[in-house]
């Protein structure tokens, strides 16, 4: 109301002060320009028309912009900058009439705990800043093509199409860790809830939708910091797979996690010359949880720095009392995610830890899978270069699944690669799988390149990887991944039968 009534003040200020100085200077202009009595008259009349017209076409672009301000400022909340919940329900309409049979949408309700605290608690300005500050992170965050809005004072929407592809569950979680930072930073002990539904499963149109988003978030509420699906199946998943990552966590944090070690073998004298540290989840009532389920969770979550330096603590460990270091193992490879390997502080933290335990770097290789490096080969080529300059040898996992695979070993100064296990997987019986084998060892020794075959499961397998020039080679039919004390034996016997 207060904005309308500026607005038309706004536009009679503009018209009073426009023709109290035509009529004012216009009657001058006229008779200093005018001699004759007659042409006045005439001109007097033209005078009119002309202020009629003029002012009329001036009170047309000032309505005009006036109207297009008001309208504006209904689409947008004053206080966050968001869209206001009248644009928010045209365009959730205006997207659902466009689309496609093939494509999908979520729409969330965010709404803050006990908002009514945080308001005593900060007082009303610091409050509003700390939702300002909330907008911002959640327009940062969301994906391209999300559509955010405040819909009341403590509760925030946002909707987006998405594929099969997209992950819901973290796409929501994200969004309620960033609250929870945010509110840290504001020294609160805030939580909030997340109502969910997913078009077209839980809703055909926008009214039905936003419906079925309220029913979730009032259950949400019941519970307080709590996430909540339309469809209940996907709650339990997610609840599930939240617990999970808490249960992860304290695994990391009390030392559960525990590593086995796979004997890498040089092709020459069939002995043991290296080995690969593997991680293992043995949890206290779901039993043993495959790393295929428990490593993604990690990288999803920001753990993969935490079990990384887990690994190599427990491996500097067993491996040091075991006095097996340098001869026979020349090296020890550790698995880096492609997360940890792109971001520059996690590996610089990773190569100090790594040092710290003295017994262990010598030997210690990084191993990253191909596309992770192919992310961007420049900070690749760099980051290998740092980790080589302070003694740590770099292995690229996979290798043979990228496009570019053999272009590449000129770009980086790679010290050994490990041909993907599909390509082993068929050396026996396809003759494209054996040629590309041929080419990498050929291509990789001409670079100076030590080459790993990953995968080995036959005696005829490992006959022609051998025959082709192959450096090292791993697999179950030579040596599946065994604790230090099995692995300890598996050396031993080799070496008597060396012997």
């Amino acid at each position: 109301m207060e904005r309308t009534v500026f607005s038309a003040v706004k536009v009679a200020a503009i018209y009073a002060i426009f023709a109290t100085l035509w009529i004012l200077f216009s009657d001058m202009a006229v008779e200093m320009l005018v001699e004759s009595s007659q042409l006045r008259t005439l001109a007097q009349t033209y005078k009119g028309l002309a202020f009629v017209i003029i002012t009329a076409i001036m009170l047309l672009v000032l309505v005009l912009r006036s109207n297009r301000a008001l309208e504006k400022a209904s689409d947008m909340d004053n206080l966050t900058g968001l869209h206001s919940i009248s644009m928010f329900i045209r365009t959730l309409n205006m997207t659902i009439q466009q689309i496609k049979p093939n494509e999908h949408l979520v729409l969330g309700y965010l709404d803050i705990d006990d908002f009514k605290n945080i308001n005593e608690t900060l007082g009303y300005e610091r409050a509003d800043l700390f939702l300002q500050d909330l907008a911002h992170d959640f327009t940062e965050a969301v994906l391209p093509g999300s559509f955010v809005s405040r819909l009341h004072a403590d509760q925030f929407a946002s909707f987006v199409k998405y594929d099969e592809k997209f992950d819901i569950d973290e796409h929501v979680l994200s969004l309620q860790r960033l609250f929870n930072h945010r509110a840290k930073q504001h020294g609160l002990d805030a939580t909030c809830c997340i109502g969910v539904a997913l078009y077209p499963m839980d809703g055909s149109n926008a009214k039905e939708l936003m419906v079925s988003a309220t029913g979730a978030l009032n259950v949400a509420k019941q519970k307080k910091d709590a996430i909540q699906f339309h469809d209940k199946s996907m709650t339990e998943k997610a609840m599930l797979r939240r617990q999970m990552v808490l249960e992860l966590r304290k695994a990391i944090a009390d030392s559960q996690l525990t590593v086995v070690y796979q004997p890498k073998y040089d092709l020459h004298s069939l002995a043991v010359s290296g080995i690969e540290v593997l991680v293992r989840w043995k949890h206290a009532t779901k039993g043993f949880i495959s790393p295929d389920v428990f490593i993604p969770l990690a990288e999803d979550h920001g753990l993969t720095s935490a079990i990384s330096k887990l690994v190599v603590a427990k491996a500097a460990e067993e491996l040091g009392q075991a006095g097996i270091l340098g001869q026979p193992l020349q090296h020890v490879s550790l698995n880096v995610s492609a997360a940890e390997f792109n971001n520059a502080d996690e590996m610089t933290a990773l190569t100090n830890f790594i040092h710290q335990h003295q017994q262990l770097s010598p030997f210690i290789r990084i191993e990253i899978t191909e596309t992770a490096t192919l992310t961007d080969m420049r900070k690749s080529m760099e980051i290998i270069a740092n980790l080589q300059a302070s003694g740590i040898t770099f292995s690229i996992d996979d290798f043979g699944t990228g496009y570019t695979s053999l272009a590449m070993l000129k770009d980086l100064t790679v010290d050994e690669i490990k041909i993907d296990r599909s390509f082993v997987a068929e050396l026996e019986h396809d003759a494209r799988s054996r040629t590309i084998i041929n080419a990498i060892i050929a291509m990789a020794k001409s670079f100076d390149i030590h080459v790993v075959a990953e995968g080995v499961e036959t005696a005829n397998q490992l006959n022609i990887l051998q025959q082709l020039g192959c450096h090292q080679a791993q697999g179950y039919y030579l040596g599946r991944p065994m604790p230090i004390s099995e692995l300890v034996e598996h050396i031993a016997q080799d070496k008597r039968a060396a012997d």
